[in-house]
């Protein structure tokens, strides 16, 4: 919004928050563009609604893939298992 915002950041942060600020900037601009909407508290609103969306669907996203992962890791667990005990069954002959 064209303001400075004093923050303390971390060295190594500043270059992620640098990168958020502007995708914020980018995303308001594009609303002032494509809706013709004046006031800035809407912008910044309409802004912080996108962004806490794409943030909760990427959360589920993650869910979903270590679900999945654990799914699997489970199976080749119980593969490997089943091929032990079927391993130790066998009797050895002398």
């Amino acid at each position: 919004m064209n303001r400075p915002y004093p923050l303390l950041v971390k060295p190594e942060e500043e270059v992620s928050v640098r990168n958020a600020a502007k995708l914020i900037n980018d995303r308001i601009k594009s609303y002032k563009d494509k809706f013709s909407v004046q006031d800035d508290l809407d912008l910044v609103i309409m802004c912080c609604l996108e962004l806490a969306t794409d943030n909760v669907n990427q959360g589920e996203k993650r869910k979903l893939t270590r679900k999945s992962a654990l799914d699997k890791l489970e199976h080749i667990d119980e593969v490997l298992n089943t091929s032990i005990l079927s391993t130790e069954e066998v009797p050895r002959s002398s």
